[in-house]
Formats: C-alpha cells, structure tokens, sequence
C-alpha cells in the first residue's frame, strides 16, 4: 500500500511545488520592488483563496465521485459525472467573476489595505478574476484526471504553464526586453495567460482519452444530489478557513505593515513543507474513496493511515529545518530591516506547528474521501473562528499584547483541528461506503 501512496502521492507533490513556486515567485519578483508591493501581492493571494472555495468545492467533489466511480468500475457513471462538471466549471467562473469584480477592493479595504497597497491589491484582483474562468478548468480538470488515478498528467501541465508564468512575470514585471514595466499587473498577467494554458491543454488530454465523452450524456438527478451535498460543505468550510485568515491577518496588520509582510513571508515559506501534507491529503481522498467505491472498507481505513504517517515524518523535517536556519528561510524573500526580525520568530513558530498541520491536512482529506464533507467543515469552524479568532483577539484587543502571541493562536487553531480531525476518522460512521452506485 505504501508503495501505491507513493506513486499517487509523488507527482502531486511536484505538481504542487511548481504551482506553489508560482505564487512564491511572484512574491520574489514583487518583493523586490518594496513592501508596498509584497504586502499587495500576499493580500490578493488572501482574497483570491477566498475566491477558490466554489471552485475548490467543486473539484473536492468531482473528485470523490470521480475516485469512487474508478473504484466501483463504473465508467459510464463516471464520465457523465465529468460531463456535467465541465459545464459546471462555466458556471462557478462566471459567478465569481461577478463576486469578485464587486467585493475585491472593500474586502482589501475591510482588511486594512489602504493607499498604494489598496491600489496595487486592485490592479492584480481586477485581472484575476476576469479572466478566472480558467482557474476553475484547471481546478476541475486536474481533480479529474487524480481521481481516476492519474496524477502525472496534471503535473506534467503544471511544469510546462510555470515556466511560461515565470518568464511572462519576469518580462512584464520589470519590463524587459524593450517592454514596459508594468508591476504588480505583471504578475496577474502571468497568471492568466497560465492558466488559459493549462486549462486549453488538460481539456484536450481528457477528450482525446474519453474522460469527457459528451455522447455518453450527463449527470442524473440523483448524482447531482451527491455531488451538491458533497460540494456543498466545502464551500462552507473554505469560507469559514479563508474568512478567518483574512481576519487573522487584518489583526496582523493592526500592529504593523512590517508584521503583515513577515506573515506571507512565512506563509510562503510554509508553503514548501505544506506540499507533501496537501499531496497527501489528496492521495487519503483519492484512495479512500477508490476503495469505498470497491467495497473494501478496511483498506480505505489502512490508506489514510499510511498516508497521515508519511506526511508526519516529512513536514516533522521540515519543521526541524524551520527551527534551525531560520535566517536562510526569511532571507529568499527580503532584507527589508522591519520584517526580518519578525520573519524570524514567526519561522521558529511555524517549526512547532508542521506535525499539527500533517494530521489536520492528511486525516482531512481521509474524510472527505469517504464523504464526510461536513465534518470536515465543522472541524475547520472550530478551529478557525471558535480558536484562532477569539484567542487572537483576545491577546490584541483585550489584553494588548504584542502580535508575537497572536500568532501563537495559529499553532492552537491547528492543533485543535488535528486533535478532532483524528478522533472523528478513528470513530468511523462513514457514509459514502453504504451507499450504492445510482
């Protein structure tokens, strides 16, 4: 079984690391234009995270019916399904077009923003969700593609529209070649032109192999139940997680642009021991629901397992690598001589929260593979709004303190979450499993 995980497992991983050193890269390129710019940037990545949960909640759900429908043997059920979310995938991008054209710039102004950081946040909302239809392909398409079990596809993608985003940023931003500077736009550019890439890409793969075979018809009424009730607690908790965050930071940036800035520089930074605990969180959804839907209860149980205990042992790494060189970590995204100090303590902090986060992530992807969606959204309520929030605002608001405890509140959010995310796995009363294949 091991070997399995690892297999899926692995390409995620490096799909994950390119997807992630996107946003890291924009956040390089940017940060070294001033932390005008670099507290812009990780406040349009905020909002858009926020963006990501109809999107996000769609492909969660594509993709446990998907992985279920491989595992039952199903291929006609399984491409209707696909089907239908193609057409799905139009409609959540229109919808956050129309979102996101409207509340972007009040949601960054809520959250703080002001003056040039609310102008630059603008300028790179403004594009991304204009063009955001794109993302939501990618989104549904590389859920596609997982759930049947293929996770190189995807990667292979994602190697070839990074490169394209990179040099596309680098040009744009800093006007080479003969070409205007045009910042922060740059940046949102390269996103666009990306994303229209891999979306145009993935469609052809999976028509060409027949995932998506309009002919053989569409999702029943009954499949579209499953898929919304499935989906729908997604939405719910990605909202509660991506609220809270923005809120989180909004208590960050009360204190100072500085301590913002050394927030999204850690947040960065954690993005590289985040890889393998997301990798595997979706390896558990992938497996888990492949072997529910072949009715092999006991090995769905033993995949999550395998993967929570291979996510531990390497965020647990990195974690270590956070501890002891937190200099080097802080030093790939400023020398700004306000954040570093903060950057440092936030880094240490982060060190104490990788083995935390690994069970959250991993045992929460288990659950949502055996279609426990809504437990999955309860958990992150708790942990989210209940302890991040009321604990951070306590320190700030009540007993004044400096931000260094409030960020402490985050290491008690996931921990809370861990805690509770492997009491429910370990309880069982999986639904999905009992369930039939209409």
């Amino acid at each position: 079984m091991r070997k399995e995980i690892n297999r899926l497992a692995w390409p995620i991983i490096a799909s994950m690391v390119l997807i992630r050193g996107v946003g890291i890269a924009d956040v390089i390129i940017l940060g070294h234009t001033g932390k005008e710019p670099l507290a812009a940037i990780g406040l349009g990545q905020q909002i858009t995270f926020v963006g990501m949960a109809l999107a996000y909640a769609l492909s969660v759900g594509v993709n446990v019916m998907v992985s279920y429908y491989t595992g039952s043997k199903n291929p006609q059920k399984r491409t209707s399904i696909i089907n239908s979310s193609i057409w799905l995938s139009v409609v959540v991008g229109l919808i956050m077009i129309m979102l996101g054209e409207n509340f972007s710039r009040p949601l960054a102004a809520f959250m703080g923003a002001e003056g040039q950081v609310l102008d630059l946040v603008w300028k790179y909302l403004r594009l991304i969700w204009l063009f955001y239809t794109f993302r939501v392909f990618v989104y549904n398409l590389t859920a596609i593609f997982q759930g049947t079990g293929d996770s190189r596809t995807p990667m292979y993608v994602v190697s070839i529209t990074n490169v394209v985003h990179i040099i596309v940023a680098y040009i744009l931003v800093y006007g080479k070649f003969g070409l205007p500077s045009i910042g922060i736009e740059g940046a949102a550019w390269a996103t666009v032109i990306s994303d229209f890439l891999g979306a145009s890409i993935m469609y052809i793969i999976a028509l060409k192999r027949g995932l998506i075979n309009f002919k053989m018809g569409w999702a029943t009424p009954v499949q579209l139940r499953r898929l919304w009730d499935l989906s729908l607690p997604v939405i719910g908790e990605r909202t509660f997680v991506s609220t809270a965050i923005m809120l989180f930071n909004a208590i960050v940036l009360h204190y100072s642009v500085a301590a913002y800035a050394a927030t999204q520089i850690v947040i960065n930074i954690e993005a590289f021991s985040f890889l393998p605990g997301l990798a595997y969180m979706q390896t558990a959804q992938i497996l888990v629901g492949q072997n529910l839907g072949a009715k092999n209860h006991e090995r769905a149980v033993r995949s999550g397992y395998q993967a929570g205990w291979i996510a531990l042992s390497i965020m647990s790494v990195f974690g270590l690598t956070f501890l002891l060189f937190p200099s080097f970590w802080v030093s790939i995204f400023t020398n700004d001589p306000e954040v570093v100090p903060y950057g440092l303590y936030v880094c240490k902090m982060a060190a104490a929260m990788q083995p935390v986060l690994a069970i959250t992530m991993v045992f929460g992807g288990a659950l949502r593979g055996a279609g426990e969606t809504r437990w999955v959204m309860y958990i992150s309520f708790i942990g989210a709004w209940i302890v991040r929030l009321s604990f951070a605002s306590f320190f700030a608001y009540i007993l004044e303190w400096s931000v260094h405890p409030v960020w402490w509140a985050m290491f008690m959010d996931w921990a809370s979450r861990a805690m509770l995310a492997l009491w429910r796995y370990r309880k069982g009363g999986w639904k999905l499993s009992e369930e039939d294949d209409s």
